[in-house]
């Protein structure tokens, strides 16, 4: 799915995700005149997406990774390490651990009293998960952080955590690093412009609607076609 960030409005649904196909749908998009003005692209980090975009775009338009990805990529470490750690516990801690994956996951400001009060025998209890969640919070610090305002800041920033990060000495976080590494430069372009794709799933919500109203829409193309008169409209600017 592609979508129009400044006017909120789904662009076309594409028929699979295959690099061969978004390149068209790019090519098509330059020839038309529809991606003219396009100086940054925002997706998630599938070679075929990022690879596409290169080659139809070259260097002068950013491409950028959506921080959700970045965040959902370390949480899914996080929960790997808390399924792991009962293994090796104790019953009775074990059982304490079991439930508690929304404590570690959250947003401190999305946590209720009486959830915030579990986390400080929580995190004295398992302090691997401790340090785990204290870096989560670091790491979403760095994208909250309203000075950083270029790429390069940015990177930095995100190549001390890394450092700081491997310093606790867990696999978890390890693979996490390596994988932030390896594509720092583009995590780093979300300080151009702190464009993210949370609409694009708002967008997502809506089409798997769609696909529940019609008990399930086995033809494309009318999906397709359903998709663009519902979403494909452009919104109203909000005022600033």
């Amino acid at each position: 799915m592609s979508i129009d960030h400044t006017h909120r409005r789904v662009l076309d649904v594409l028929e699979s995700r295959e690099k061969a196909t978004v390149v068209k749908y790019f090519r098509d998009g330059l020839e038309s005149g529809l991606f003219a003005h396009v100086r940054e692209v925002t997706t998630d980090m599938g070679d075929g997406y990022v690879e596409a975009r290169r080659e139809v775009f070259g260097e002068g338009v950013a491409i950028g990774i959506d921080r959700f990805q970045v965040m959902k990529n370390f949480q899914e470490q996080l929960t790997a390490a808390r399924r792991e750690l009962p293994r090796a516990l104790p019953t009775e801690e074990a059982r304490a651990l079991k439930g508690s994956r929304w404590l570690w996951l959250t947003n401190p400001e999305n946590l209720e009293e009486e959830q915030l009060q579990q986390l400080p025998a929580l995190r004295a209890q398992f302090p691997p998960l401790a340090q785990l969640a204290d870096q989560r919070e670091a790491l979403r610090q760095i994208f909250d952080d309203p000075t950083l305002t270029t790429p390069a800041a940015g990177a930095v920033q995100l190549a001390h955590w890394s450092a700081s990060a491997r310093a606790l000495g867990l696999t978890a976080v390890n693979q996490f690093c390596d994988m932030l590494d390896r594509w720092q430069e583009k995590i780093a372009n979300y300080f151009l412009s702190r464009a993210s794709n949370g609409p694009t799933e708002g967008f997502n919500n809506g089409l798997r609607t769609l696909l529940r109203r019609t008990y399930g829409m086995t033809n494309f193309h009318r999906f397709r076609l359903r998709v663009l008169d519902r979403f494909g409209h452009p919104q109203p600017q909000e005022s600033t």
